[in-house]
């Protein structure tokens, strides 16, 4: 589900990217930066390949097996995009169909989430 860059660390930036390439089907709905603040920040995502963490400072983090990704934080956009800071950020596009969280990757590939604290 991630990439890995190795650059220096860049921040992510005030606009994200259109959500035009990811993979929106009819049906899912969009949500805003102040729901996904509102829904993620200090709780955990669970999906089938691993869990992210949406730390209450502002930090995030990834655990895939005994694998963990760290990021000094993240960033949420009015379109449903997320930006994660690492060294090259991290797009992806969330939404919400049949009252399930789904994150939308650059690949298309859809992910459905479970929100836990």
């Amino acid at each position: 589900m991630l990439s890995f860059g190795s650059a220096a660390l860049a921040a992510c930036p005030d606009a994200p990217p259109s959500k035009a390439r990811f993979n929106v089907e009819s049906g899912d709905q969009g949500v805003t930066a102040a729901w996904l603040e509102k829904t993620l920040s200090g709780k955990k995502v669970r999906f089938d390949e691993g869990t992210e963490h949406y730390k209450s400072g502002g930090a995030y983090s990834y655990k895939s097996g005994n694998q963990t990704w760290d990021a000094p934080g993240y960033r949420f956009y009015d379109n449903g995009m997320r930006c994660i800071d690492y060294p090259s950020p991290r797009f992806d596009l969330y939404v919400v169909r049949d009252k399930q969280l789904v994150l939308i990757n650059g690949n298309g590939g859809r992910f459905v989430g479970k929100i836990t604290r």
